[in-house]
Parts: C-alpha cells; sequence; structure tokens
C-alpha cells in the first residue's frame, strides 16, 4: 500500500488504484483530443510481466472505467508499428525483425517474423530489473559518493536531495547521448550547499559497462532460444528511450557485425502507435488492406507449471514461447475420501512466482470415484484462468474457482471504484476552485500594472494600488478559500477598478 498525505490524514492507496489514476488521466487527455468519450482501450504493458502483474492491470482498468479489449504485449505493439510504417501490403517477401525495447523499467527482446500480414512473435527473453533507470541509479550513487568527498556530507539516506539529484542525473544521460560531456548543477543540494560536477560519455560509459553487457545478453539468449542465426536478422528495431544512448546502438552494431540499425520509428511512440492501430483492428469496420489482412500470433513468455507437494515443479503445462490463446486440461484425482474442495499450485516457472487456486463445488465421493477435469488456458491478454469439471457427475457450474493470493477481491474493486469516483468529484471541484483563484490573482496582479501606467492619476493609482495588494495578501493565507469567497473577491476587486475609471 501507498501511504499519502490527503487533507491532513493518512490515506492509503492499492498501486491497482495509482495505476488506476494514471489511466484515468490518460482517458480524459484522449476524450480532449478527440472531443467524445472514450470507454474502450488498447493498453500495452512489457512483455515480460507476470500474471500477477497482468491481472493488476486488468484490476486498474476497472477501477478506472475503462473496458480494456486487450493487454498487448509492448514489443508486439512495436511489431505491428513498423508494418504499419515500414512494409508494404503488397510485399510477399518475409521478414525477420529483432526488436529491442529498452525502456525506463525494463528490457524486451523478441524475434518476430513478418509474412503476408502475419506477425508471428518467436521467442521473448525479458530483464524486468534492468532499465534506463538503472542507469541513472548508477550515476546517482557515483555523485553522492563525490559529494560526500568534496563536502564531507552525507545525502544518501535524504529522500528531497536525492529525488533532485536523480531529476538532474536523468537530464545529463540524456545530454550524454548527443554530447561528449555534461555538467550536473543542484542548487542547494544539501543544506543550502551548492553541487556542480561534470561527467563525461565515456565515464558513464564505464559506470554502466555491466548494464549494457546485460543488455546484449538478452539478445543472445533470444537467438538462442528462436533457434536462429543473427544473420538471419533482416532488421533490428529500436524501441524506448534508452535505445537512444550511443554505446548501446555500437553494441548492437558491433553483435550484428555492423548492421545498420532502425532508426526511423519514433522509439518513445512507436509502442503507442501500434497499441492504437490494435484498438483499431479489433474495432472493426477498416476499410484499409492492411488493417483486414494483419493476424498476430503472440506468445507466452514465462512457462506455467504445477508445483508438487515439496516445492519442485511437477509437470510443465504450458511451456515458455506457446503461441496464446493456449490451452491444457488436466484430469486430477481427489487425494483422500469425500473431497468437497482442494487447491492447485501454478507456478510461473522462471519468474517462480505462484499463483494458489482454490477449487470448491466437488460432489464429495470416495478418492477413487472423484474425478476433476481441470482446463488451464492463457487467454490473449497473457493471463491464467483455470475452469474446472467434475467428471463423475458431469457439471461444469457448481465448481467454483478463485486465486487464494489475489490482490484484490471483487468486493475491494467496488470499492475502489466507489472512492475513485468521490475523488473525481473532488477533483472536479478543486480545478474550478483553482481555476478561480488563478483568475483573481491574474486579475489583482493587471489590476497593480495598470496602477503602475504614467497616464494613471495619483487618486486612481493609490485605490487601485491598495485593493489590489489587499487581494494578493489574502491569496497567499487563503488556499483553501471557498470558491464563494473567491468570486466575491474579485467581483470588488472589479468593482473598484470600474469606479476609480474616471477619476
Amino acid at each position: 500500500m501507498i501511504l499519502v498525505q490527503h487533507k491532513g490524514e493518512d490515506k492509503y492507496f492499492a498501486p491497482e488504484e495509482i495505476a488506476a489514476m494514471v489511466l484515468s488521466k490518460m482517458k480524459e487527455m484522449a476524450e480532449a483530443h478527440l472531443n467524445f468519450q472514450v470507454t474502450k482501450a488498447v493498453i500495452s504493458v512489457p512483455a515480460s510481466f507476470s500474471d500477477s502483474q497482468r491481472k493488476s492491470i486488468k484490476d486498474a482498468e476497472v477501477i478506472a472505467g475503462l473496458n480494456v479489449m486487450q493487454l498487448l504485449n509492448e514489443p508486439t505493439a512495436a511489431a505491428i508499428a513498423y508494418y504499419f510504417q515500414k512494409v508494404d501490403a503488397l510485399s510477399r517477401d518475409a521478414k525477420t525483425l529483432l526488436i529491442f525495447d529498452f525502456g525506463g523499467g525494463h528490457i524486451d527482446v523478441p524475434i518476430v517474423k513478418i509474412h503476408e500480414g502475419t506477425i508471428k512473435v518467436q521467442a521473448v527473453v525479458g530483464d524486468t530489473k534492468l532499465g534506463g533507470e538503472d542507469l541513472d541509479s548508477n550515476m546517482v550513487a557515483y555523485f553522492v559518493k563525490k559529494f560526500m568527498e568534496e563536502e564531507n556530507r552525507d545525502i544518501s539516506n535524504k529522500p528531497r536531495s536525492l529525488r533532485r539529484l536523480r531529476a538532474a542525473c536523468e537530464k545529463a544521460k540524456r545530454v550524454l547521448s548527443t554530447n561528449a560531456q555534461t555538467v550536473v548543477e543542484i542548487d542547494a543540494l544539501d543544506d543550502g550547499i551548492d553541487f556542480r560536477s561534470a561527467i563525461t560519455r565515456d565515464y558513464f560509459e564505464e559506470l554502466n559497462r555491466r548494464l549494457f553487457q546485460r543488455s546484449i545478453g538478452c539478445v543472445k539468449r533470444c537467438l538462442e532460444e528462436a533457434q536462429i542465426n543473427r544473420t538471419c536478422i533482416d532488421e533490428v528495431i529500436l524501441v524506448g528511450g534508452s535505445t537512444r544512448i550511443p554505446k548501446v546502438q555500437k553494441l548492437l552494431q558491433d553483435f550484428f557485425n555492423r548492421k545498420e540499425l532502425c532508426k526511423s520509428m519514433n522509439a518513445d511512440e512507436a509502442v503507442a502507435y501500434g497499441a492504437a492501430v490494435q484498438a483499431a483492428i479489433l474495432r472493426g469496420n477498416n476499410n484499409c488492406d492492411k488493417f483486414n489482412k494483419l493476424k498476430i500470433q503472440d506468445i507466452t513468455s514465462l512457462s506455467f507449471g504445477l508445483k508438487s507437494e515439496n516445492g519442485a515443479i511437477m509437470d510443465v503445462l504450458i511451456p515458455r514461447h506457446t503461441p496464446i490463446p493456449a490451452r491444457k486440461e488436466l484430469l486430477i484425482m481427489t487425494s483422500s475420501d469425500n473431497l468437497s474442495s482442494f487447491s492447485i499450485e501454478v507456478q510461473e516457472c522462471e519468474l517462480a512466482s505462484l499463483t494458489v487456486f482454490n477449487i470448491s463445488g466437488i460432489t464429495p465421493k470416495p478418492k477413487s470415484n472423484s474425478k476433476i477435469n481441470v482446463s488451464f488456458e492463457v487467454d490473449s491478454n497473457g493471463i491464467l484462468n483455470l475452469t474446472a469439471k467434475d467428471m463423475s457427475t458431469r457439471e461444469r457450474n457448481r465448481i467454483l474457482i478463485c486465486k487464494k493470493n489475489d490482490h484484490l477481491s471483487p468486493e475491494d474493486i467496488k470499492k475502489m471504484v466507489k472512492a475513485a469516483a468521490c475523488l473525481k468529484t473532488e477533483d472536479e471541484k478543486h480545478k474550478v476552485r483553482a481555476a478561480a483563484l488563478n483568475s483573481l490573482e491574474n486579475f489583482a496582479y493587471k489590476m497593480k500594472a495598470t496602477a503602475r501606467d504614467a497616464n494613471v492619476s495619483a487618486l486612481r493609482k493609490k485605490l487601485m494600488d491598495e485593493a489590489a495588494n489587499e487581494a494578493i495578501a489574502w491569496l497567499e493565507t487563503n488556499h483553501h478559500a471557498k470558491i464563494e469567497e473567491i468570486d466575491a473577491l474579485k467581483r470588488k476587486l472589479e468593482t473598484i477598478k470600474s469606479q476609480v475609471a474616471f477619476l
């Protein structure tokens, strides 16, 4: 849970609620741009997202009041963007792409084949613990040490100083993509002490040498898992802001024998572009051949297996890189007589993350006669779902399946939807009040500016100046004033201005 101060009180938010706030803001922006209500969306997520993370995003979209048509893997979205921007609709030549998706919080490297309107993901390797933020962290640690050496002050446990330093480092990282050197300069970094230090591109690359090598390691593993030689890759597509780093580009070029990288797509917008195209396809009623012809075959980025009693993986049900949607059935016999429920532990093998499903509503019978057919299905969103049928009664409807370790229950989500609606109402009131405050402040300062005019009489200047200063002083101590009070003060200023106009 995330603790914030809200109206002088402690308030806790689940991560899903914070994600819902982001989605709600994006929804508002889309509606303002399109000038009509938006209720459906395609949301892109890292390919390496776990089942739990995907489920959390689905919960967030419910809280945000959206109907998500699909959770689309980000590199797959980038492949769709490439297809629409770069591939001729009439071309019959197959293309094998390696998409290097290096963003702020993760890296995904899939190999995708495009042929006659079909986008087929063949393999994907990801690292959720490697991203542009990690490059920033290394630079922050370097400057924290340098500040300690120069000023004998430790800011490693001072959140505000670290936050300002991280923002400066992130900016420096971007500058170093085009310049050989830059300066990190922060006023009053700690107790009024300024900080200024230069860093070169070469030193930045040395600081992050291991992380850069890890990113290329993802490329190697992906080629191995797809069983493809690097010479078979037709295009290497750069996606994500961190791909602008010259060292990253050089390592990729060296790995692919000086092959020219595809930089013509906007690295920041490619994923959003592809997601928008997928939304248009799912909506239907398109007259474009490329829309109607396109087919997408994605895969599971993780494998799902049953966990045995001793903690080992008993059986891999759905192997990694299986095309989705995927389905696997398993016949399970109850372990003792007259059981009406039991649990199944499903593990995402590469992450060692466990999901426990509780199956209830079984007709109690001797263990030899009680057989349950359980179907495991990974849907097009990459989310695992279970269904079960009692083979002795052939009934499916009476069996209930729920995740024991779900983040949010349906009741929790309903409460959060209601809370989000209340917060939205408060936000609307706050926007109106903030607009009124800004309008009053602007009017007061314009009134002062008018009073300084050389053609204004001394008496008029005095009356206007006093009224404007009084309003400005009131604003400084009444940030939480009611909108009626704000409007009343503005009307008072307008009246004074009109009354003294002829003095």
